[in-house]
């Protein structure tokens, strides 16, 4: 297709086009609009070609419109056919890259290949996705409306140009179809690339009612997370988990809220008759999103805040929810680190961009831990940590005790955590009571083993 758009790795546009190019798509009607007529060629006049054989495009040159008569394949003519459209070559002039939701122009080159004169026709058009999944990727976008176009007269054997305002509402690879023939040579796919999002950047779907807001990312070195896992055999307890990013590696924690704008219960990333797109899932780039076994519990990877899965949820009409997607990944990869959202499951829809450069990161190390002697109360474990990095943060630490399990790791989570906002160079002690247990502890993520 002339024209065709780069991939996905496309840069993204400035902020204040992104605002602009939102207002104006907050504005446009479920049903997409037309621009129609003839855009005549340099000479204008759309001269005839010869209609015994194949026909010789007349459009002389190219103009700024971005379809030329180099992009029209030669075509043959019916003398005995009913006037008969035939779509030629397609165009979209716009030099930026098309992104998730986007109304743009695309340019038609309609030639006559019957014996009179097209007069008063009209032609429907839509953008397709272009699917080849098993899974009938095509049948589970909400794809906008075809739209229909009344054709410019066209002589026999000439052809002209028609312009048409679509619509796409998934990244993918899309098509241009129309209820009109087409040349054998008329390549109609495009590319569509995820709408980037920097923090604070806002996208606005009607498909569902929903919108998205990026919020800024955070790094931790590890995170706490509840879990029942604290318990022994067949009784389990609450207790405190935690997640910690290996040693040279970080927790990057991709942070969006999703705003329900329709008048009806939002079920996100659920197939339910309130929304039109199924099955909502993540993807990281470089590495991948921790998953829930790394986690040691029945979380997810994409929770609400407050732990709530992400496919559980419902959000209610006018209410927001904040989500987050964490990714473990190494200190020198931040600046490459991204999370693309897919609305419809195999498509790359919103692109979350995380920070341009490392931003200074805290690091600690265990200067200390000790445990006390029981003396008929529960011992008390004493902890010292140091900020060795380049910035505040806070740490956070896990307990665990030693009890042989059949079916689960033998090292089990206290009911509490540690958790301490550190500054560079600062050492902090903090206590916690070993409510559970016997003899055997650990201090995580330093794996720090203390006996009684």
């Amino acid at each position: 297709m002339t024209g065709h758009r780069p991939g996905n790795d496309a840069g993204a546009r400035s902020a204040d086009d992104s605002r602009t190019r939102r207002s104006y798509l907050a504005g446009i009607a479920a049903g997409i609009g037309l621009v129609s007529g003839c855009l005549s060629g340099a000479d204008g006049t759309g001269g005839a070609g010869d209609e015994d054989a194949s026909s010789e495009p007349s459009h002389d040159g190219e103009d700024a419109s971005g379809l030329s008569a180099d992009d029209v394949p030669e075509f043959g003519v019916d003398e005995s056919a009913q006037p008969t459209p035939m779509l030629l070559a397609a165009a979209i002039p716009d030099a930026e890259p098309l992104a998730f939701l986007d109304t743009f122009t695309v340019e038609l080159a309609v030639g006559n290949v019957g014996g009179a004169t097209i007069t008063g026709q009209t032609t429907t058009v839509a953008a397709s996705v272009q699917s080849d999944s098993a899974d009938s990727l095509h049948d589970s976008v909400s794809e906008p409306d075809p739209v229909a176009v009344e054709l410019p007269d066209i002589a026999v054997g000439e052809w002209e140009r028609v312009e048409v305002e679509l619509r796409v509402n998934a990244g993918t690879t899309w098509t241009i179809t129309a209820d009109a023939r087409e040349h054998p040579a008329f390549d109609p796919s495009f590319e569509v690339n995820p709408r980037r999002l920097a923090a604070g950047d806002t996208v606005v779907s009607d498909v569902g009612g929903f919108e998205i807001t990026a919020l800024e990312s955070r790094f931790e070195r590890a995170l706490h997370y509840r879990t029942e896992e604290g318990g022994v055999g067949l009784l389990p307890e609450d207790a405190t988990g935690l997640l910690s990013a290996s040693d040279g590696h970080v927790l990057a924690l991709h942070r969006f809220r999703v705003t329900n704008k329709s008048d009806r219960s939002l079920g996100f990333g659920q197939v339910i008759a309130d929304n039109a797109f199924a099955d909502a899932g993540i993807r990281t780039d470089p590495g991948a999103t921790v998953t829930a076994d790394a986690m040691r519990d029945s979380l997810e990877t994409l929770v609400l805040d407050g732990g709530v899965p992400f496919g559980d949820n419902k959000i209610a009409a006018g209410e927001s929810a904040d989500l987050v997607a964490i990714q473990e990944l190494r200190e020198t990869e931040i600046p490459d680190s991204t999370l693309t959202l897919s609305l419809w499951g195999e498509t790359e829809d919103v692109r979350f961009e995380a920070v341009d450069d490392t931003p200074p990161l805290p690091d600690f190390e265990l200067v200390d831990a000790t445990i006390s002697a029981r003396d008929g109360a529960d011992p008390t474990i004493e902890v010292t940590v140091e900020n060795v990095g380049d910035a505040p943060g806070t740490f956070r630490g896990g307990l665990q005790f030693y009890e042989t399990r059949p079916t689960a790791s033998d090292w089990v989570y206290l009911p509490e955590g540690i958790a301490v906002t550190i500054d560079p160079g600062e050492r902090v002690t903090e206590s916690v009571p070993a409510t559970r247990g016997d003899e055997r502890f650990r201090v995580t993520p330093f794996e720090r083993k203390l006996s009684v």
